[in-house]
């Protein structure tokens, strides 16, 4: 994990999660660095199949299956995907991490108390967290407007996926969760207001991006420095 950057985008449906950690992708390889882009549920083969039953309307899951799903989702992933990219350096963008379990299946469906979920969670991925957590802000409403219009995404044509047939209700119990981790989590949240142009937004989440990467190569450098 030391020597990877690992950056995490999170938000209710329709933040524009999937549109920025593309944009910084795109920005961050530009300048030179060794990028992995790269999501949940769906980041791996196994995944996709995961996904497939997680989001489509057509299965009806009980609360307990959803969860241990994104739980498998997840441990693939990470043993998978974002360990061996961040132990060989590069910079891993994630759309959605355990964050999204907290709020989901913790905040909004309360199957269980949020502290054993982040115990299985934790558990799920090797302990391992991300140096930044981009959380996308948006009213619920306007979000889930998006979402569901999204002509792009599978399930469009049946309304939404699985869990944006949820309801507005259940979306603003999602923002209100997210509220409450960048509160708790307030050392590696960064709140991102989604009341502005998509490439306002990116700027800003590009600029803080560069300055924590600068900091965190420092830091290492001084470090490095002091054990000679």
């Amino acid at each position: 994990m030391s020597k990877g950057f690992f950056i995490v985008f999170e938000g209710p449906d329709g933040s524009g999660k999937s549109t920025q950690s593309e944009l910084l992708y795109k920005k961050l390889s530009a300048d030179g660095y060794s990028c992995v882009k790269t999501e949940e549920p769906g980041g791996t083969l196994e995944g996709e199949k995961i996904r497939d039953l997680l989001l489509n309307p057509v299965f009806n899951l009980c609360p307990k299956a959803e969860l241990f799903l994104f739980l498998a989702d997840r441990s693939e992933h990470v043993n998978r995907i974002i360990y061996p990219e961040l132990n060989d350096g590069k910079i891993v963008i994630c759309s959605r991490y355990i964050y999204s379990t907290l709020v989901y299946q913790g905040f909004a469906r309360k199957i269980v108390e949020i502290e054993f979920l982040k115990k299985i969670n934790m558990f799920a991925v090797n302990d391992i967290v991300p140096n930044i957590v981009f959380y996308l802000d948006i009213i619920p409403e306007k979000g889930l407007s998006k979402a569901k219009k999204n002509t792009f995404k599978k399930y469009y044509f049946q309304g939404g996926d699985r869990i944006e047939m949820e309801g507005i209700s259940f979306q603003h119990r999602v923002r209100e969760g997210y509220l409450s981790l960048a509160s708790q989590y307030s050392s590696i949240f960064t709140l991102i207001k989604c009341d502005r142009s998509i490439q306002e937004i990116n700027n800003n989440i590009y600029n803080l991006t560069k300055r924590r990467l600068k900091n965190d190569r420092n830091g290492k450098n001084r470090k490095g420095q002091n054990k000679r």
